[in-house]
């Protein structure tokens, strides 16, 4: 057999038995994609390995679709949530920072062991790289002992983080459904969905005006969407001339609606649905050509003679006004004539395999940029540069992707089955190469080392993370989803995100990582940096 054949071989082997362990449950709880890792510990304490090129390839692909993911979503978290996440990073990783050092200074470990154990505490392999680059330069002989110290407290840390946050809703007696359900309530009172309701037009200043001039935006956030006029239903269009009496559907948020009784008149529950020929239906945008552009761009009416009254969109209700830009994959709700209607709906879905297809060039070129992003040496004065290493730079390029929806002139869309499949792929594909390689030398480093420092990284792990979630549960309140995403993003842990992912149909332990994890990715760079720079002058 071949040496690929045989890591082929061992990699499925890990896989297969890996996934296959996860899906056993003992009182509810199971390891889930975490189990493959368990395998992998056992396959590499027997001599068996992959290379270290799966293992980045496969985190690689991991950090860039839950960035793509969750980059719709991350700004508008972060921007009303940013300073709390950037707290959270802080606390955890500073309070790692300081108990290092104290544990430096008790066992008079030396500046490259006591940042290895720091960088394997926290699970960073980035902040593990500028360690050696800083020892490099400093205490070039001692800078094999920092990834000693990597490999000590790195298995414990990514071991500990999963079954911590497997087993963190029972020890809080906070159960995942109940989270969820308290996380969607205040989902729909932050962002309400849209309903309609119809109005009888009494106000004389509406008679004779066409719908373009009354404007309704002027006083809410609302469309009108079809008009009754005697027994005739009609599709309402900006031409559409209004008279008193008309009954007219508007569509809006129930705060925006109770405006229009100022402007139109009455609310009334008079039936819109008489007129067989005006025909209402939601069509998922698929073709190319209706994205990219603001609506007042493309002239809905104007083109398809057709109303666009609803707009879906990662999980959201938007009201369609001139300044929206649909998204390939966005869900919308048409009102026309019925032959307009379907003509339009049959263009916006395309061709029935554009559904299922991802855009590759753009898909593509954003994992190029990514890798390239992770590879630029960012200057902080004094010599010290610090690189974001490529999960970094694939990560951070991901959101700004994810959330403008395109890299430079190229459209991107990921269908949801795409995004799982590399999702977990990935996942897989890193804790087998982590495991295999944590496992060969785990047992030898704790004859050579002892079993204090194994002890030592430990308590690093557990206080940096019992120090984040007295924060996040007790002074700043999040919701346990929350709280696990940004406890795993601090800690870097991809394994222990899934694992919350795992527990719960909502993308909010996404959202957290993504919103916690480029700041923590910075503070911890910096802070194992600190560690070498500031025992090497005191030696």
């Amino acid at each position: 057999m071949t040496p690929f054949a045989e890591s082929m071989f061992v990699l499925f082997a890990i896989l297969t038995l890996g996934t296959w362990l996860g899906q056993w449950s003992l009182r509810g709880v199971s390891l889930g994609t975490a189990g493959v890792l368990f395998v992998a510990l056992l396959f590499g304490h027997f001599g068996l390995s992959l290379p270290r090129e799966l293992m980045d390839f496969g985190l690689i692909l991991f950090v860039y679709s839950v960035g793509l993911t969750a980059g719709p979503s991350f700004f508008r978290t972060f921007r009303r949530r940013g300073m709390q996440f950037v707290v959270l990073a802080l606390v955890i990783v500073g309070s790692g920072a300081i108990l290092t050092a104290l544990i430096a200074v008790l066992l008079k470990l030396s500046p490259a062991l006591a940042a290895g154990l720091y960088t394997g505490a926290m699970t960073c392999t980035p902040a593990l790289a500028s360690v050696l680059d800083s020892l490099h330069r400093v205490l070039p002989a001692e800078a094999p002992l920092a990834s000693v110290g990597y490999g000590i407290a790195y298995p414990f840390s990514m071991i500990s983080m999963v079954l911590l946050v497997q087993f963190l809703p029972g020890l809080l007696k906070r159960p995942v459904k109940l989270e969820e359900r308290e996380w969607l309530a205040q989902k729909a009172i932050e962002y309400p969905g849209l309903v309609a309701h119809q109005f009888r037009i009494t106000n004389p200043n509406c008679d004779g005006r066409s719908v373009a001039e009354v404007n309704p935006r002027r006083l809410a956030q609302v469309n009108l969407s079809r008009v009754k006029h005697g027994e005739r239903v009609f599709a309402a269009t900006p031409e559409t001339i209004l008279h008193l009496g008309d009954v007219v559907m508007a569509v809006g948020s129930a705060e925006e609606l109770d405006k229009m009784t100022l402007l139109l008149g009455e609310r009334t529950n008079e039936r819109m649905d008489v007129n067989a020929q005006v025909l209402s239906m939601d069509v998922e945008v698929m073709d190319e050509s209706l994205t990219g552009k603001t609506l007042a761009q493309m002239r809905v009416w104007e083109q398809f003679t057709v109303v666009i009254t609803r707009i879906r969109r990662q999980g959201l209700e938007i009201v369609p006004q001139g300044l929206v830009t649909l998204e390939m994959g966005d869900g919308i709700r048409v009102v026309g004539e019925k032959s307009a209607v379907e003509a339009f709906v049959s263009k916006a879905q395309g061709s029935p395999r554009r559904a299922s297809e991802t855009s590759m060039t753009a898909y593509l070129v954003g994992l190029l940029i990514g890798v390239l992003v992770g590879l630029i040496p960012v200057p902080f004065g004094q010599g010290v540069t610090v690189k974001l290493g490529l999960a970094g730079g694939v990560f951070l390029t991901s959101l700004l992707i994810g959330h403008f929806g395109r890299v430079g002139p190229f459209r991107l869309y990921v269908p949801p089955a795409a995004k799982n499949l590399t999702r977990e792929l990935g996942l897989m594909l890193f804790l087998a190469g982590a495991g295999t390689n944590a496992g060969a030398h785990l047992v030898d480093v704790l004859k050579d080392q002892g079993w204090v420092l194994l002890l030592a990284g430990a308590g690093i792990t557990l206080f940096s993370a019992l120090t984040g979630l007295v924060v996040m549960i007790k002074i700043y309140k999040l919701n346990l989803l929350s709280a696990m995403g940004a406890l795993t993003a601090a800690m870097t842990n991809p394994p222990a995100l899934a694992s919350a992912n795992n527990q719960t149909e909502t993308d909010l332990p996404s959202i957290a990582y993504a919103s916690t994890y480029p700041v923590a990715l910075i503070f911890k760079i910096l802070f194992a940096q600190a560690l070498v720079e500031i025992f090497s002058r005191l030696l």
